[in-house]
């Protein structure tokens, strides 16, 4: 039997890649499909990898196979990092593995779309998004602006009540506004709601996977704000003393979905001292939002106030406890959801699509086209099966 080939390749390398994707040895092992033990040796300059496992290594550790072929570890190495809007609290006490893991895919789909598009020579048309604002517009007609792109009038009010549905359709018509909507996993929603990669071509919108509907209705048109305004964040809703840009996303966000005079005519007399949990779910129900987001809104427009938003706040957070344990009993003893169907939620229908029709075009190879949709290459039929039913 011939040897297999293997790279002389810096263990030090090899150790760098793994802690700075935050892996520990087993967990990278059990990825790769070797025991720890193995994985040891690579670190240790005992045995070296074969050019396969250097691959499956570079997949794992989501970098490039060329850096693991370095001399040596970047020591002034740049991470990915967004402005982070967030509450001091929240970053300082956040682990954040999970979180830069996703920036870090966000940013690499969205490298790889910008290289796609140089390669194939994409007008661009296709690769910036035709949502725009000017931050020489008042809230109120920008909110008016990002609502006509996303047609949100056209949508019947049955629609905009089902919050599943009314998801969906938003999902869809911000795709067509060119802009890659992607959600994330195992990040609570308490450390992020939603982070926007705005600036330039090919711009990414990520929710949490694991906020309920309405929640990710109001994240979604707040980071289209983002879009918008050609900037990014890492947000994390909403507060007295957010920075004056996410304060103007969040109020864009709240315009397009509850315009102000519709709002306050469905308020009538409502003050926020008098108000219930059930009674602000009832109002942001009619605007496909959730009773939070009214709360919110009635705040911007001097009908309530951040006192009434905190005596409100743990109700809500109750009222989105309950929801889980729902949708977790629900769940028992059903099929779980179609793994394909997660998978392009999570990657984005829009990037999926283009990575196929990049493929189709021989842009890219074979290899790079089972990396980017991250599933074998006999099963890209049923991912892009998925593409006109996909799951929010």
């Amino acid at each position: 039997m011939a040897s297999l080939t293997r790279l002389q390749v810096n263990p030090a390398v090899l150790e760098w890649a793994r802690t700075t994707a935050g892996l520990d040895p087993e967990t990278a092992a059990r990825r790769v499909g070797v025991k720890a033990s193995r994985v040891a040796e690579w670190e240790g300059g005992d045995v070296l990898p074969t050019i396969k496992q250097l691959r499956s290594l570079a997949a794992v550790y989501q970098r490039p196979l060329a850096a693991l072929l370095l001399p040596a570890p970047l020591e002034d190495e740049k991470r990915p990092s967004l402005p982070d809007f967030r509450r001091a609290e929240k970053r300082a006490g956040v682990n954040s593995t999970f979180l830069l893991k996703a920036i870090v895919r966000a940013q690499r789909q969205q490298e790889a779309l910008r290289e796609i598009a140089d390669e194939l020579d994409w007008p661009e048309s296709e690769t910036y998004a035709e949502l725009a604002l000017s931050d020489a517009m008042d809230v109120g007609k920008a909110g008016s602006a990002l609502r006509a792109a996303l047609q949100v009038d056209l949508l019947p009010r049955s629609v905009q009540r089902r919050p599943d549905d009314f998801l969906r359709e938003l999902v869809r018509r911000a795709e067509e506004l060119g802009v890659t909507v992607i959600q994330v996993q195992r990040v609570p929603t308490a450390d992020m709601r939603g982070f926007s990669l705005g600036e330039g071509p090919f711009p990414v919108v990520a929710l949490n996977g694991g906020d309920w509907p309405r929640g990710k209705v109001y994240t979604l048109l707040h980071e289209l704000a983002h879009v918008g305004l050609r900037s990014s964040g890492l947000c994390d809703f909403q507060h007295a003393d957010d920075p004056d840009l996410e304060r103007r996303c969040e109020a864009i966000a709240a315009s397009a979905l509850m315009p102000a005079p519709v709002f306050l005519d469905r308020l009538g007399a409502t003050r926020g001292n008098s108000l219930s949990v059930d009674a602000a779910r009832a109002i942001g129900a009619d605007f496909g939002a959730s009773g939070e987001a009214a709360v919110l809104r009635m705040i911007e427009l001097g009908r309530a106030t951040w006192e009434d938003y905190w005596r409100l706040k743990p109700d809500f957070e109750e009222a989105y406890a309950q929801y889980k344990r729902e949708e977790k009993a629900k769940s028992e003893g059903k099929d779980s959801p179609i793994y394909y169907q997660l998978k392009a939620r999570d990657l984005g229908r829009r990037f999926i699509r283009q990575v196929l029709e990049a493929y189709g075009e021989d842009a890219i190879s074979t290899r790079d086209v089972v990396h980017l949709l991250e599933v074998p290459y006999d099963k890209l039929g049923k991912l892009a099966g998925t593409l006109g039913d996909v799951a929010v």
